[in-house]
């Protein structure tokens, strides 16, 4: 997706270039590990089965259907609850309202404060695509899921998928000094994590959503990064909605007169690991369900 960048923010293009080459690999160093994993478990259930007695054997092969229909029927219990779950209102509405003044690009003095808005976004999936860049972000909607596979012995059949992302907030200090960026970011959405680890198979479900915010002038700054919301094991089945705002605190020392650029990344995981195994995390279905505009507060 390409992004006509405005000629007075030649750093901002490059930093958006550098980033994208930093989540592409990201995203192989990810397929990479999810290949060699189901590589090693293969070959591992091959040398399980090569020594099993016969009756075993015969028995733990027979599970290969088992598995392949709780597959099936979680996918068709995912679907009637995404109906359900994407029709529910969110707790919070019109986030937006709560920060009504901009300040981006504009200069803040030593004792001025202000909320920045979000100057510049790209969002980033984990199969190589780019499903939105440009200037003003605004609500995004996207959802991600994973699916299990097989019996899930020794991490075979796991299913994984990230999306990032990525706001670029922009603003030129007026005097040189430390300066605190209160991160507020709002999520209306919903989750599903299912798996059913038994006796003859290792499942397991599990979604992560993270926020990480590092700030840039002349060079990057120190990187800061905080879990808000984690849930999953081996013998789970939950659905719920995840709204509201969630919060981070970044503080970096930035020079009075010059342009300065944070970046604050949301990042969203989805793992399932054995057939009926599924993890979604949803902010698109309905109109209850979307990524808010986040704004970071300066003082």
């Amino acid at each position: 997706m390409e992004t006509k960048f405005r000629l007075s923010d030649s750093t901002l293009q490059q930093l958006v270039s550098d980033r994208r080459e930093e989540v592409i690999q990201l995203q192989k160093s990810e397929a990479d590990q999810l290949a060699a994993m189901e590589t090693r478990g293969q070959e591992r259930i091959k040398l399980l089965k090569k020594n099993l007695p016969k009756d075993i054997l015969t028995t733990l092969e027979s599970f290969d259907v088992a598995h392949q229909q709780a597959a099936d029927l979680a996918k068709s219990q995912d679907d009637a609850e995404v109906e359900i779950l994407k029709a529910s209102k969110p707790a919070e509405a019109n986030e937006t309202s709560i920060f009504p003044d901009s300040i981006s690009g504009q200069f803040i003095t030593a004792r001025a404060i202000g909320t920045i808005t979000p100057y510049y976004g790209t969002l980033h999936g984990s199969d190589g695509r780019v499903f939105w860049q440009g200037y003003n972000p605004g609500n995004m909607d996207f959802f991600l899921n994973a699916n299990g596979a097989g019996s899930g012995l020794f991490g075979s059949g796991a299913g994984s998928y990230t999306m990032y992302m990525d706001w670029w907030f922009v603003y030129r200090p007026g005097v040189s000094r430390n300066y605190s960026h209160r991160v507020s970011v709002p999520f209306h959405g919903f989750y599903i994590i299912k798996a059913d680890d038994g006796f003859w198979d290792s499942k397991e479900a599990k979604v992560g959503i993270n926020l990480s915010t590092v700030g840039y002038q002349y060079n990057y700054k120190q990187t800061a990064t905080t879990n808000v919301f984690s849930m999953g094991n081996d013998n789970i089945n939950v659905n719920d909605r995840f709204d509201g705002w969630r919060s981070m605190y970044y503080s970096t020392l930035f020079g009075g007169g010059d342009q300065a650029y944070v970046r604050v990344t949301a990042s969203f995981n989805v793992y399932a690991r054995g057939g009926g195994s599924t993890a979604r995390l949803n902010f698109g279905d309905g109109a209850a369900n979307y990524l808010g505009m986040p704004s970071i507060y300066v003082d």
